[in-house]
């Protein structure tokens, strides 16, 4: 039982901290063909490849450099860039807005490639929220579940520990009597003050009450 509530616990740790994860580069970053990477992504002075059919699930910043986007590729949430350019091959998928920092980044878009959101240059309310809802909702909130549940099953099993010596007292006072009834009615047998006949139909109900 202990095993199992442990093999949970670690499980809810996971998700609940994959949750507040994102990855930080300075450099080049490739989500590989098919793969997907869970959470935010930014990157620092570099180039982000997303390859054919890979997926972030989050949001995409790129200070500066160039963000290439494969056939079939998607970004779950926004993409801003502060400096340099997007290509976006055919099928290639931004379900968020495309934030820029200024109209000087330029945009090369394949036939068949989609921004759901809108393409913006206003990206200071994209910082705000970042650094607001972001850090509150991906990382704070995941915190204190985590501390609730790790109360909550604390104080579950600590009442169970209680539980366990009364259910072992408690089973085993039947079993006592049962087996001094036993032997005084063997007695009484022994004495002759019962046949055989009552001694046997008063141990079979004797025992059947165990």
């Amino acid at each position: 039982m202990n095993r199992k509530i442990a093999l949970i616990f670690l499980v809810l740790i996971s998700l609940i901290l994959s949750s507040c994860m994102s990855a930080s580069f300075s450099g080049n970053y490739i989500v590989g063909k098919g793969k997907t990477m869970h959470g935010n992504l930014f990157v620092t002075s570099g180039t982000v490849t997303l390859e054919e059919g890979s997926r972030v699930t989050g949001t995409i910043l790129l200070t500066s450099g160039v963000l290439r986007m494969d056939k079939n590729s998607q970004v779950g949430g926004d993409v801003a860039l502060t400096s340099g350019d997007v290509y976006m091959a055919e099928g290639s998928v931004i379900h968020g807005d495309l934030i820029l920092s200024s109209d000087d980044i330029a945009i090369h878009k394949s036939n068949g490639s989609t921004v759901e959101g809108s393409v913006t240059t206003n990206i200071a309310p994209f910082i705000g929220s970042i650094l607001a809802k972001g850090i509150l909702l991906y990382c704070v909130l995941p915190i204190v579940l985590l501390i609730a549940i790790i109360l909550g099953l604390g104080t579950w099993l600590g009442r169970q520990s209680k539980k366990k010596p009364e259910v072992i007292h408690a089973t085993a006072a039947p079993s006592d009597d049962a087996q001094v009834k036993l032997q005084n009615l063997k007695k009484m047998l022994d004495d002759g003050l019962i046949s055989q006949t009552d001694y046997e139909a008063k141990k079979a109900d004797i025992l059947a009450k165990m």
